[in-house]
């Protein structure tokens, strides 16, 4: 069996102008999530998929393998399913492809440790991904999506809205090459706290994020 993870850290960015590039806590944020894999101690390969040379010296001295992004990649229409796919079709010989992101600082290493395994050593799951289990009162389009606002539950007796963490992603290669997509038909959904769920996508998840690495894991 051999396993690869493929980690997208591109230059530009939206939202947050520099985002992978911005400083957390003493670090950089594209060095979180480079660390907590290499510490996961699970992968036979990694990976970096940039546009920055920066980030592919950093790669280079870390031991990863390098991909040069895709200019067509790069823009912010692509998304994690075409990244995967051109992954998988540039490498074929693995058996699993996994996917992490730099703007999950705080995913551990053993919840990276945990999906590997709990994918890689059962046929019952042909993919993973992490995920928070959110219990609220949901809306979607106007249409209240998991409770009648006319019979109120208790929040904790209501079905939880599962929502992906954007953190990491697994799948086997049959399944990636079936559904052209990094979630499969029989996932497994491994339930993170809001803490390790933090992903950055705006000034305000920014300074979430500063807040819970001090507070919560007791950065400086």
């Amino acid at each position: 069996m051999r396993t690869a993870c493929f980690i997208p850290i591109k230059s530009n960015s939206e939202r947050v102008p520099g985002k992978n590039f911005r400083m957390l806590n003493g670090k950089k944020l594209y060095e979180y999530i480079c660390n907590n894999v290499i510490d996961a101690e699970v992968f036979d390969e990694i990976y970096i998929d940039t546009n920055s040379q920066e980030i592919a010296d950093y790669a280079f001295k870390k031991g990863f393998h390098i991909i040069e992004r895709k200019p067509e990649l790069a823009l912010n229409t692509a998304n994690g399913n075409d990244l995967l796919i051109y992954h998988y079709e540039k490498f074929p010989e693995y058996d699993y492809y996994f996917q992490a992101f730099a703007t999950a600082p705080y995913m551990k290493p053993e919840t990276i440790k945990i999906c590997f395994e709990k994918l890689t050593s059962s046929e019952e799951y042909d993919s993973c991904f992490t995920a928070t289990s959110n219990y609220g009162f949901y809306w979607f389009n106007g249409i209240p999506v998991n409770y009648r606002p006319g019979i109120l539950p208790r929040s904790q007796d209501m079905t939880p809205i599962i929502e992906e963490s954007t953190g990491l992603y697994g799948i086997s290669k049959f399944s990636l090459n079936r559904y052209r997509c990094r979630i499969g038909k029989n996932p497994y959904v491994h339930i993170i706290n809001k803490f390790e769920a933090v992903d950055i996508n705006t000034e305000e998840d920014l300074k979430i994020a500063e807040y819970v690495g001090k507070i919560i894991y007791n950065q400086n």
